[in-house]
């Protein structure tokens, strides 16, 4: 409903912020790695880190060319900016996590990582930056409901312990992220959400109103 949504509508409220904010400080060079839409949630992160000091170098990834995102606005505020394609349509031909590894191999002093996007992304991220022991950080997207831990519906299970994504996250410490609980978790009701878009799209369609 709310991809439906023109400029100059409206919702009615909104609550915010919520959970805890991003560690931002001096870390010394920066990498901001954004998959697909997950660059949209890097970019004020990229921005932060760039205003304290940081060289911030970002990755940015998609399936093709038209999937890269805010390259100009990383560029504007980064020291470099690499946008990566799986079909090679675009830039480098590979997944951030390749061109990642490719700066590592180079030798370049990397002190903190942020990766935002799919969860096999980020767990990716977090197997390349392991044994280089480098500081790395994920937003996690586990399904939530109302974000005040009330529900529990976006626990997620961290160096051994259970967290809520909402009030104790989003950003999590990549290396302590159980991240094949997080993906079966995320896809438990995958087909009755499948159920329920089908039958959002039809409504949609008999009004006469767009979907993507």
């Amino acid at each position: 409903m709310l991809n439906l949504l023109e400029a100059g509508d409206t919702v009615a409220d909104l609550a915010g912020p919520l959970g805890m904010p991003s560690e931002i400080e001096r870390f010394g060079t920066a990498v901001v790695i954004g998959g697909g839409v997950g660059t949209a949630i890097a970019y004020p992160t990229a921005v932060a880190l760039a205003e304290a000091g940081n060289e911030v170098i970002a990755i940015i990834g998609g399936r093709s060319r038209e999937y890269v995102i805010l390259e100009s606005e990383m560029a504007a505020v980064c020291a470099e900016v690499f946008p990566t394609t799986d079909d090679g349509s675009y830039g480098y031909h590979g997944f951030v996590t390749a061109k990642l590894a490719d700066l590592i191999a180079e030798g370049r002093q990397i002190d903190y990582v942020m990766a935002i996007g799919p969860v096999p992304m980020m767990q990716a991220v977090a197997e390349v930056t392991r044994p280089h022991g480098i500081k790395t950080v994920v937003s996690l997207n586990p399904i939530m409901v109302d974000g005040t831990g009330m529900c529990g519906g976006c626990r997620v299970h961290v160096g051994g312990e259970t967290k809520f994504a909402c009030v104790d996250g989003p950003e999590f410490d990549a290396h302590l992220v159980d991240f094949d609980l997080l993906q079966r978790r995320n896809t438990a009701y995958a087909a009755f959400e499948h159920f329920r878009r089908e039958g959002f799209a039809e409504k949609c369609r008999l009004a006469g109103t767009e979907t993507s």
